[in-house]
C-alpha cells in the first residue's frame, strides 16, 4: 500500500511533524490513530479528544471526516494543521 507524506503541525504541543499516512483510511479513523500516537509519545501531555480536526492550510478550509485521505485529495507534501 502506497502512503501519503504529509507534514502535520500541532497546534496544542506547538511542534511539527512529518508522516506517513494511509490515503484509504477515513479521516475520523486518522484523527484517532494520530491523537493516540500523541498521547503515547508525549507521555500524556496531549490530551485525547474526539473534537480533534485536520485544517488544510492549501485550501483553507476543514477536512471532512467521513472521508478518506485520497478523496479529500491530500497527497505528498500537503501542510495540515492537528486542531
Amino acid at each position: 500500500m502506497n502512503k501519503v507524506l504529509v507534514t502535520i503541525y500541532v497546534v496544542k504541543l506547538d511542534q511539527e511533524f512529518e508522516v506517513f499516512l494511509p490515503p484509504n483510511k477515513r479521516i475520523c479513523d486518522l484523527t484517532i490513530m494520530l491523537s493516540n500516537s500523541l498521547y503515547e509519545i508525549t507521555n500524556g501531555v496531549f490530551q485525547i479528544t474526539n473534537q480533534n480536526l485536520f485544517f488544510d492550510l492549501e485550501n483553507n478550509c476543514f477536512c471532512d471526516p467521513n472521508t478518506s485521505l485520497k478523496n479529500a485529495h491530500i497527497n505528498n507534501g500537503k501542510k495540515l494543521l492537528f486542531l
